[in-house]
């Protein structure tokens, strides 16, 4: 395995996966999945086994996210995943702070393995190289070969450079700039909770290159220009086209550049279709495809986007800004771009396993997450003699799906479909698992209990001013109640570290405490006593967390660098003649500079390497 060009212990992230744990949420999960059908059911114990044994081939895998002050970066993970039984819809939001802190997942149905994998890790040739060693492995336990033998190693093509291809690739061309323009968006009626709607569609390989063949195009092309004429015939047919029909289309860098990363290196291309014909062709549609693609996935193209993606990276003035501004920035700055898009078409091209592996492997899958404002995508991936075309939808109907598979059948190319049984229940096979739970029953108790804290704080707004005396007590009340609902919200429901809870707790006191010291006439023992109590408070119990986990100190550490930096607000108060009584103030300040000092001083070289980690930029 190659040493991580970064260091073995932690790495920055790469340019592209910069993005993703700054917009990834629960309607947003940014992860997509890989899976192999195997002929027999999967045996968890040795699935577990070959896990475990896989994992530190690949480095760029066993890690967790951490956040610095400027950007977040990746450190070592030391845990042990522990693979599931699959008992959701795919490609669910993967929370950091769960799982055993890694970032990608794998489960297993019935005889189908299953890797989901959040996009900061990799692309779909990094995922593909992992799940592919994964099942070698565990076919060769599952066979009896390596018991008891010597450590095994990876297979020749196994992949470990985690290297930062887009800055080796980098250089200063003409910027190519991502199109905002509003694309026509797909609407229809949602499947209730979380449901989703899978569909694949095995298409024969054979039938599909001839056609292509006489038609002088790509399969990508051919399959984008069918994609997006569905969309054309069942949403746009016989109407103006006011707004284009645009599909991002991902492109792997590595075609291109000279990059043997499992780290991510691909691009985003929109391939947009815009008419003011009343009824467009196929035809019409597959030469503008053709057209586009041809002049939009060149080289000096993808040098334009790298250069643009990559140059605002090395802007110092970027660099420099804290991460909660960047978060706030990107997250508008890529709703903006994403607008340009209608749907999602991403191929990885043919998945070739080893000749001794093929019997055993039946079929390959490629999936990717729905968001908000592309609430249908479609993948695809190759595997022996099929095209597999997967479609993931929270809508109800099918209608582009089905329209899509009956323009190859027209074509005489032989199309078989599966379902999950969301939509399709004629096509299920039984290969994935019947979902009857209500995903939502915790979430819909969570929002009862706040309607019921505002109805109660209204109500109690209303008795204050009908029977008012001179004391609004309600306030007092009220902001008590608020105070209930952030505990609720960010220490018992959010898996978050403890060190962040003790600072949301922290500043919630404090809010609290002053409009009940305000309320009460104002006697100033809020901010002469109150709040920098609170501050050593919060001081000693992140030292307390440290000393209990001193092997994951530094998860601490950087809470407890913002708790001193909250502790000199008293007596920035006392300066501006806010606070009268300075004593407890200064006795705050001095304990957690004190503090902060000896954990500094017995860190040693620790502190300095958490540091750099921290505030790289």
């Amino acid at each position: 395995m190659k040493r991580n060009p970064q260091g073995g212990r932690w790495r920055k992230l790469d340019n592209t996966a910069k993005i993703f744990p700054v917009i990834a949420n629960e309607r947003l999960s940014n992860v997509f999945r890989i899976s192999m059908t195997l002929n027999e059911e999967i045996v968890p114990e040795v699935l577990q086994q070959a896990l475990e044994e896989v994992l530190p081939w690949f480095q760029g895998f066993r890690v967790k996210l951490r956040k610095g002050f400027f950007w977040y970066y990746f450190e070592s993970n030391r845990r042990t995943p522990e693979i599931e039984k699959e008992t959701t819809y795919p490609c669910k939001y993967i929370d950091p702070h769960s799982n055993q802190m890694f970032l990608f997942r794998v489960s297993y149905y019935q005889c189908r393995i299953n890797l989901e994998v959040f996009h900061a890790l990799s692309d779909g040739l990094g995922a593909v190289n992992f799940m592919r060693e994964l099942t070698y492995r565990y076919l060769e336990l599952l066979d009896g070969e390596g018991d008891g033998e010597k450590e095994p190693a990876p297979s020749s093509d196994c992949l470990t450079d985690v290297e930062d291809s887009y800055l080796k690739n980098y250089k200063k061309v003409k910027k190519a700039r991502y199109s905002t323009r509003r694309a026509f968006r797909i609407v229809g009626e949602e499947l209730p909770l979380d449901e989703q709607n899978i569909i694949h569609g095995y298409v024969k390989l054979s039938p599909l290159k001839k056609i292509c063949k006489e038609k002088g195009v790509s399969i990508t092309k051919y399959l984008t220009a069918c994609l997006i004429f569905s969309i054309y015939e069942e949403y746009v047919h016989g109407k103006p086209m006011t707004e284009h029909i645009g599909v991002n289309l991902p492109v792997n860098l590595r075609a291109f550049f000279d990059s043997e990363t499992t780290a991510n290196f691909f691009a985003v291309s929109c391939i947009e279709f815009l008419t003011q014909k009343k009824e467009a062709s196929f035809e019409d549609v597959l030469e503008v495809v053709s057209r586009e693609m041809d002049e939009k996935i060149t080289r000096e193209k993808m040098e334009e986007t790298i250069s643009y993606n990559v140059s605002n990276e090395k802007k110092w003035y970027v660099r420099i800004i804290p991460l909660p501004i960047k978060w706030a920035v990107v997250n508008l700055i890529f709703r903006r771009n994403d607008r340009n898009h209608t749907i999602t078409l991403s191929n990885v091209g043919p998945i070739r396993v080893k000749p001794e592996y093929q019997g055993a492997i039946r079929q390959c899958h490629l999936l990717i997450g729905v968001s908000k404002r592309q609430p249908m995508k479609c993948a695809v991936c190759a595997y022996g003699e099929n095209i597999v075309v997967s479609f993931s939808s929270v809508y109800k109907d099918t209608k582009v799906q089905d329209h899509f598979f009956e323009l190859l059948k027209e074509q005489k190319i032989p199309v078989e479909l599966e379902s999950n049984g969301v939509a399709r229940k004629d096509k299920d096979q039984g290969m994935y698992p019947a979902i009857s739970y209500d995903v939502n029953k915790w979430k819909k108790m969570t929002n009862l209990f706040y309607a019921v804290l505002l109805t109660l704080a209204a109500c109690l707004g209303v008795v204050n001013y009908a029977t008012y005396s001179g004391s609004m007590w309600s306030v007092i009340a009220i902001a008590s109640m608020v105070y209930v609902a952030v505990t609720m919200r960010y220490s018992i429901m959010r898996h978050a570290n403890l060190g962040y809870k003790i600072m949301i707790q922290t500043i919630g006191a404090q809010v609290l405490l002053v409009i009940i010291d305000v309320m009460t006439g104002y006697a100033g023992w809020s901010v002469d006593y109150a709040i920098p109590t609170t501050i050593l408070f919060a001081d000693i119990a992140i030292v307390f967390l440290i000393i209990v986990n001193r092997l994951n100190w530094q998860s601490y550490f950087m809470y407890q660098i913002a708790i001193t930096v909250l502790s000199f607000i008293p007596l920035i108060l006392w300066a501006v003649g806010v606070i009268g009584r300075p004593l407890m103030a200064i006795i705050t300040v001095i304990i957690s500079v004190l503090v902060l000092t000896v954990t500094v001083l017995l860190g040693d070289r620790r502190v300095k390497k958490e540091l750099i980690r921290r505030f790289h930029f």
